[in-house]
């Protein structure tokens, strides 16, 4: 087993660490497969709204390839299809009934899958709504099923520093994991299946298959990060990645036959410990949440999830939400005060040289201004770059030089962001660079 231990990143304590124990959440009226957090997609409206749907029928496909299907993850009725600006669509939301009625895909046994043919493996994972858990860098889009990918990163821990402990999310799944490993394994011979330092004692039954170990400092267990830190040649940048959950949907779809329906979520809010949950994929917020102060801002990422509106529901990808307190009053000599409980990377503050928890909340703290040159992006970036240069560079449309500087090293981790004291919106930045980069290249 390989070490990484990349020396920069986020080290502070936040509060909010979701409680070890996991419980159970009744069945929900609603679900819905949200659009929104899916990378790049062109989605394609495969039901209407009034329509019976059963678990597993399809509810919309990706454009650009129509087999790669986003499914039901409840029987019941379309009870509304939400757009967004230029009808974008946001998501698909379906009343559910009381019982569950599955389409029936078959399942594939272990002596089946090293019989199947490669094209008809990828056919059935494209049908069954789970072949989009594989996505590639770094762009982050679905996986290419038409090339072989160089290598697959396995992340035992989600993008979030609260996302599901795979202690728990592995509990009673061993079998499963091992079969996804295995089909891994048609499509790529170098597996990389890596866990952070703080995981390892509860991942003793699976610690002959992970293959490294990262440090607990944000964001070390990122994919990207995981690959700029392991990669030998420049082939090995699109490398293809996927989380402990996805693989464990695509193993159950397969070793089933049935599209699976349930996730384990975590759900942070100050210091008051959460239990892990285990909901319907696409649960809605609410039911997650529960009560919160109104003006609380939701999101799926300390530092790099999206917004989320409280009256919608989970995301396909997303596994955790963040519930930061909103406090918009000014604070009167605020500059002047030593700052005790405040999160700071730098050294304003005398909350540097205290050991214990902070809570960050939703304000701005600030308002935007232009970059000082001032470097702290750059030295808290785990991939090294220097990110106000890339800025600057994609601002005068000068995408050649931003590639040389490394924009597509990025692991959109949202640390730039967050230390920039002129608070510019670096990630999205970099973010919106990337993507576009992406979408030239796609034509």
């Amino acid at each position: 087993m390989e070490t990484l231990a990349p020396s920069k990143g986020f080290k502070l304590k936040l509060a909010g660490m979701p409680d070890t124990s996991v419980i159970r959440l009744t069945r929900p009226a609603t679900v819905g497969v949200s659009a929104q957090d899916i990378p790049h997609i062109r989605p394609k409206l495969l039901v209407k709204e009034k329509e019976a749907v059963k678990t597993g029928t399809p509810l919309f496909c990706d454009k650009r390839d129509p087999a790669i299907q986003y499914l039901s993850p409840g029987t019941g009725t379309v009870k509304q299809i939400c757009f967004g600006a230029r009808r974008r669509l946001l998501e698909v939301v379906i009343a559910l009934d009381s019982m569950d009625d599955f389409v029936e895909f078959g399942p594939v046994t272990s002596a089946d899958l090293v019989q199947l043919p490669d094209q008809e493996l990828i056919d059935r994972l494209k049908q069954g709504g789970v072949w989009q858990s594989l996505r590639q860098l770094p762009a982050r889009d679905t996986a290419d099923s038409g090339t072989a990918p160089p290598l697959i990163i396995v992340c035992l821990n989600g993008n979030d520093l609260f996302s599901p402990h795979p202690g728990q999310v592995l509990e009673n799944n061993i079998p499963q994991f091992e079969f996804g490993l295995a089909v891994l394994k048609r499509f790529c011979d170098r597996i990389i299946v890596a866990a952070r330092t703080s995981s390892m004692e509860q991942l003793n039954p699976v610690r002959h298959l992970i293959t490294h170990q990262v440090s607990d400092t944000y964001p070390a267990w990122n994919p990207g990060a995981i690959l700029y830190h392991i990669k030998e040649k420049p082939e090995e940048n699109t490398a293809w990645y996927i989380h402990v959950q996805d693989l464990l949907h695509l193993a159950r779809f397969l070793k089933t036959g049935r599209y699976p329906v349930e996730t384990m979520v975590t759900v942070t809010r100050g210091d008051d410990k959460k239990p892990h949950m285990i909901a319907r994929r696409g649960a809605p917020i609410p039911l997650l949440a529960g009560n919160f102060p109104a003006g609380s801002l939701i999101t799926t990422g300390r530092f790099n999830g999206r917004k989320v509106d409280p009256d919608t529901h989970l995301g396909f990808f997303e596994t955790t939400l963040n519930i930061l307190p909103d406090t918009p009053e000014d604070e009167m000599f605020g500059f002047l005060r030593p700052g005790l409980n405040k999160p700071t990377v730098s050294r304003a503050f005398l909350s540097c040289l205290i050991d214990r928890e902070v809570q960050l909340d939703g304000t701005l703290h600030g308002e935007e201004r232009a970059c000082i040159n001032c470097s702290y992006c750059e030295d808290i970036c785990p991939v090294d770059l220097m990110p106000s240069f890339i800025m600057k560079a994609l601002h005068g449309d000068d995408i050649e030089e931003a590639l040389e500087l490394g924009l597509l090293d990025c692991c959109r981790c949202g640390l730039c962001s967050f230390t920039c004291p002129s608070k510019i919106e670096l990630t999205r930045i970099l973010s919106q660079g990337m993507d576009t980069h992406h979408k030239d290249k796609q034509g």
